[in-house]
């Protein structure tokens, strides 16, 4: 496996879960989401890593792009049999995911832990 240098994400290696924690608190500014969103590409697309634990509870704002990209990384991670799952979300960052109907989109738990055992579940 390749040693990538992330920046703004740090990652966990597991098999077959990847678990992911976003380095910044308030994801807003579009250099900043685009700098995460081609680290999330490249863990997805070079590094084959498509069973996504995101450890949400650093995060206290997600931006309207932030979310869209998101939402891709979901799709691209669908076409590789993947899943994305979300642990410890802050409460006003749930609330977002609750009002645009996100959380239909993905599964949301409410721990690491929680999260791990969604992959068993299936």
């Amino acid at each position: 496996m390749a040693n990538f240098d992330y920046q703004r994400i740090d990652v966990e290696y597991g098999n077959p879960v990847t678990r992911i924690r976003l380095k910044d608190d308030k994801i807003l500014d579009q250099l900043l989401v685009k700098q995460i969103a081609e680290e999330l590409r490249t863990l997805v697309q070079d590094e084959q890593r498509s069973q996504l634990l995101f450890d949400m509870a650093n995060v206290t704002f997600l931006s309207s792009a932030a979310l869209n990209n998101l939402v891709i990384l979901n799709r691209h991670v669908g076409k590789q049999a993947g899943r994305i799952v979300l642990a410890e979300m802050q409460p006003p960052v749930r609330e977002v995911f609750t009002y645009t109907g996100l959380n239909r989109l993905f599964t949301i738990v409410d721990s690491v832990d929680e999260g791990f055992q969604a992959f068993v579940a299936g």
